[in-house]
């Protein structure tokens, strides 16, 4: 086991249906299919019971640095939107990162389809999202990584 999560399963679900947890501040992330036809890599959610948290976010390649890049997202605009308003409403931006408990190997995160990875790692996540509008809400900053916790039904 990792944490308190079975380590078993996540090998047995494919990454856009897997929902990891950080202990700490009792956030998760739930990942969603990114759909047909998108540039998006992944959709996720982040979900916390402290202060009803939700936080949309995705992830892009970005070819100049051969990395997928995420970004979670609170309230931002719709439609003709400028660099400063993403900017505005960004609450974390960076790589995740896929830790294998059993290996200790650390990667990029899988493509959808892939097996879930054991745990994930989001550098900064923690600090970012303490001083975010969320922050003031919450009684213990979030760590870096989250470790799986289950997989979400089928669709």
């Amino acid at each position: 086991m990792i944490g308190s999560y079975p380590v078993a399963a996540a090998a047995d679900c494919p990454i856009e249906r897997a929902v990891y947890a950080e202990p700490e501040a009792k956030i998760e992330i739930r990942f969603q299919a990114s759909g047909d036809n998108t540039p998006l890599s992944h959709r996720f959610s982040l979900v916390g019971a402290v202060g009803k948290m939700t936080i949309d976010g995705h992830v892009l390649y970005d070819p100049e640095i051969e990395r997928p890049v995420a970004m979670a997202l609170d309230n931002c605009p719709e439609g003709d939107v400028t660099g400063a308003d993403i900017a505005a409403c960004t609450v974390w931006k960076g790589i995740i990162y896929a830790a294998d408990k059993a290996t200790g190997e650390v990667d990029l995160l899988p493509l959808e389809g892939a097996d879930a990875p054991y745990s994930l790692v989001l550098p900064g996540f923690g600090p970012a999202i303490a001083a975010s509008s969320y922050g003031d809400a919450m009684t213990a900053t979030p760590r870096d990584v989250f470790t799986f916790k289950q997989c979400s039904p089928k669709a």
